[in-house]
């Protein structure tokens, strides 16, 4: 390498002491080179370690592994990848330290970029976190920053938007410690990518420009190429054509003259997508050949499969429905080549409107069907809610199109398989992966936050004349600050744990429609996850076909739907609840007002889920409680699990154990007929959790429960004894339950995922079925008097059986319907029938 700055820097490389180094750097500008500029920011890292760094390093020895270096990043470049590969891993073995490895972290990081280019992702991650490893224990922060933003991009590709941008953060806070605005303009850029993922464009088109000019100012030709392709592409896709074109132009001119043949079919398939958008075909048509061309002389297989996707665009585009089907399909094997989730999604989506254009319902609703397997199945790859939920969100529009193919097609087997996708597969995974998983870390975490909850709660309750003393509001505040920085840390646990069995999708739907009770009627309903105002359901009546629909949401039963949601819920009536009837399919509703035996399963799936169903008004005089013998239950995959679980039992049971916090002055349990039930006092919290954890036939708990950030909820058991939802994992809880608890089978929050509680994860853990509340549950007369009711009839029947005779009892009263739903409506029979 000739430049200027390679003598002064291997001078103060082999420096003795700092202030050698100092004179050695004196005068010398930022190179440009990577394999100098490297060297250049690392000498001035103050947490660097002290010289010399390589003592007994030859001026030829350094000049050697400096070539190399050019050589492998330019072969990179020009895509001559077999010379890059061979010249990397000669690099590796001129490694002249064993405690400061920067040419090994530099030969690390080109093999990363080498597996990279050939979309060989697994080989690409495991480098470039090999070179992080190294960088971090020899305290190479630039080395750590070049890997980061590497690893940052193929978290875009492979992983979860909030990966990359954790990795693109810590990336830009190296870039800044280190002065370095070349790796800060490669940050913005990969933070631009990030917030388009999450459908922030005006923020992702001001961080591509704000990365173009500061790669113009340090004259990196590939950074302003790169950042133009990338501000090209937003600006059209936001429909700024005008201002896309010239951008797009400039980047095509720059990757010609440096020969990066990755940004030139990237550019080619931009500026055809500028011409498609004009319905210029011809010519698009032209730039996409050319960039399958130059993919395909350069063996990308990214840039190929992207580019035969092109060229299917310019069929659908002419409406040559047939062929696109054929292209796309070409497009659809190239991505599952390189496992490209977007690609092959985006693939199957233009299959199924081709088909659609042709007039094949039933397979356009297999098409969609097989996009939302390709989904689930990246989603039950990941070990964490937060990337599981990002995937559901990100592909809304695929699930939605795909409940809509099943609906048009009539295909209920399809339409139960999405809609249980939407549902949530972690309860599932909990019951069906064969065993329980161990609570670890999740129940401490849980307890910790419960624990700061109830000082919190306590202080509150036992105020004094002088409330506002300093000593109170120090403990209050830092009661509070506990219980809120531990939130985070405690759902995350629990979360992750549950992710941890995420249970990927059966490819079939028909064993779950046939295990459902063949004396029962069905209702499933949820509303589109793309289509906020509308409401899908699939309902069934006894030994009928599933019938599948859809009815506007309305503002006013959206309204209904989200003070369910919220503390104002305890004002509701069952009048109140006439929009949500509506939304419900009318012949089902006729069917259940007509048939005196009917049993209904209900699949509430999210919003639906808090839905008090006893108090749903079936007409103007009747609700559904008093007609109908109901269970609700997370998903259909959990009813078959249950169904199957419960043909072992028996619904009799002579005598429950109890336990009843002494803070509660409610529900004491005397209504309860003791020559049906006989009730097993407990005698300490620690009983209560012991019984509660190791399984019996029937068990009553009545206590204080309580939603807390994060924890989601918490059953207090006594004082300083509670039960969060994590001391559920790994036991065996008592086949029947019943939890007279406030919010037991409560969820927390709008989350697109199962509705995990106190209730439902006593399903995971062997309960058959659970009596828990949907709310709040009032310490009244008709709340007592309904709750006792309810056990006593589940001595000699099951909770469905036992909720729907005391309902019909409860409703008898003068003036009870019109009670506040939390009086009695919220009691809630959890499992199947």
């Amino acid at each position: 390498m000739d430049h200027p700055a390679v003598l002064p820097l291997y001078q103060a490389w082999t420096a003795v002491g700092p202030d050698s180094r100092r004179h050695a750097l004196a005068g010398i500008d930022t190179p440009g080179p990577i394999a100098l500029r490297s060297r250049y920011r690392h000498l001035h890292d103050a947490q660097a370690p002290a010289g010399p760094l390589a003592p007994e390093l030859t001026t030829a020895a350094w000049q050697r592994i400096l070539d190399l270096e050019t050589e492998g990043d330019l072969a990179v470049q020009s895509g001559e990848l077999e010379r890059a590969t061979a010249v990397f891993a000669q690099l590796a073995k001129l490694e002249p330290t064993t405690g400061h490895r920067v040419v090994l972290v530099h030969a690390r990081i080109g093999a990363g970029d080498v597996a990279r280019a050939r979309d060989r992702f697994d080989e690409a991650i495991a480098a470039y976190e090999e070179a992080v490893s190294i960088a971090g224990s020899d305290r190479y922060r630039f080395g750590e920053l070049r890997a980061s933003v590497a690893l940052g991009y193929l978290a875009l590709a492979y992983s979860s938007g909030n990966r990359a941008t954790e990795l693109f953060r810590r990336a830009a806070t190296l870039a800044e410690e280190l002065g370095d605005p070349l790796y800060g303009a490669n940050t913005a850029l990969g933070l631009a990518e990030c917030l388009e993922r999450a459908d922030d464009l005006d923020g992702a088109i001001a961080l591509a420009r704000t990365a173009f000019a500061a790669f113009g100012q340090v004259g990196s030709l590939i950074g302003q190429a790169n950042a133009a392709h990338r501000a090209g592409a937003l600006l059209h896709r936001v429909g700024r054509l005008d201002e896309a074109a010239p951008l797009l132009e400039q980047a095509y001119g720059w990757y010609t003259t440096i020969g990066d043949p990755v940004g030139l079919t990237n550019t080619l398939s931009g500026l055809g997508d500028l011409f498609l958008d004009r319905q210029e075909f011809d010519l698009s048509e032209r730039w996409y050949a050319e960039g399958l061309r130059q993919a395909e002389a350069t063996q990308l297989p990214r840039a190929r499969a992207h580019a035969l996707q092109d060229v299917a665009r310019v069929s659908r585009g002419r409406g040559a429905w047939s062929q696109a089907v054929e292209e796309f399909g070409r497009a659809l094997a190239a991505y599952r080549e390189i496992d490209d989730l977007g690609g092959v999604w985006h693939a199957l989506d233009k299959i199924a409107e081709a088909q659609a254009e042709l007039g094949g319902t039933s397979n356009v609703a297999r098409t969609r069907l097989e996009s939302v397997y390709s989904i689930e199945e990246f989603r039950a790859g990941h070990d964490d809610e937060r990337s599981q939920r990002e995937y559901r969100d990100r592909f809304g529009p695929a699930y939605s199109r795909a409940l809509a193919a099943a609906t048009d097609a009539d295909d209920a087997a399809a339409f139960a398989v999405v809609a249980d996708c939407l549902a949530g597969r972690r309860l599932a995974g909990l019951i069906g992966n064969g065993g329980p998983i161990p609570a670890s870390d999740a129940a401490l975490l849980q307890g910790l936050l419960a624990q700061a909850d109830q000082r919190f709660v306590q202080r509150r309750r036992a105020r004094t004349a002088e409330p506002g003393t300093r000593e109170q509001r120090i403990r209050l505040l830092g009661a509070f600050g506990i219980r809120h920085g531990l939130a985070e840390r405690a759902e995350t646990s629990l979360d992750d744990q549950l992710a941890a069995v995420y249970l990927p999708p059966e490819r079939d739907g028909e064993p779950l429609l046939a295990a459902i009770p063949a004396i029962a009627y069905l209702l499933e309903v949820l509303i589109d996850p793309a289509v906020p105002d509308l409401v899908r359901w699939m309902w069934r009546a006894p030994g009928g076909r599933p019938r599948l629909g859809s009815s506007p949401l309305g503002d006013t039963a959206r309204d209904v739907l989200t003070t369910l949601g919220g503390p104002d819920r305890i004002h509701l009536r069952t009048g109140d609840l006439q929009p949500v009837s509506k939304v419900l399919p009318p012949e089902l509703l006729r069917s259940l007002r007509a048939d005196d035996a009917a049993a209904l399963l209900i699949v509430p799936v999210g919003d639906f889920w808090m839905v008090p169903w006893s108090g749903l008004p079936l007409s103007d005089d009747t609700v559904l409680g008093e007609r109908v013998r109901y269970a609700i239950c997370p998903s259909l995959t959990v009813q078959r699990l249950l169904a199957e679980r419960k043909k072992e039992t028996s619904a009799v049971v002579a005598t429950a154990d109890v336990w009843r916090s002494p803070l509660v002055s409610g529900h004491d349990l005397s209504g309860v007929d003791p020559a049906r039930l006989t009730l097993r006092p407990l005698a300490t919290p620690a009983a209560a959790r012991k019984r509660l954890r190791d399984g019996s036939d029937m068990m009553i708990v009545v206590g204080h429960g309580r939603p807390a950030p994060g924890l989601g909820h918490y059953l207090e058991l006594d004082r300083n004894e509670w039960l969060v939802p994590a001391d559920l994992l790994g036991v065996s809880t008592p086949r029947r339950l019943a939890l007279l608890v406030c919010e037991a089978a409560s969820t927390t929050g709008p989350r697109p995922s199962d509705p995990v509680s106190l209730a439902t994860l006593a399903l995971a853990a062997g309960s058959d079925e659970v009596l828990a509340t949907l709310g709040e549950l009032a310490d009244s007369w008709p709340a007592t008097q309904y709750a006792d009711d309810i056990l006593t009839g589940m001595a000699g029947a099951t909770l469905p059986e036992a909720l729907h005779l005391a309902t019909r009892k409860l409703l008898t009263e003068d003036g009870t319907v019109d009670e506040p739903l939390f009086s009695w409506a919220v009691l809630a029979a959890i499992g199947t029938l």
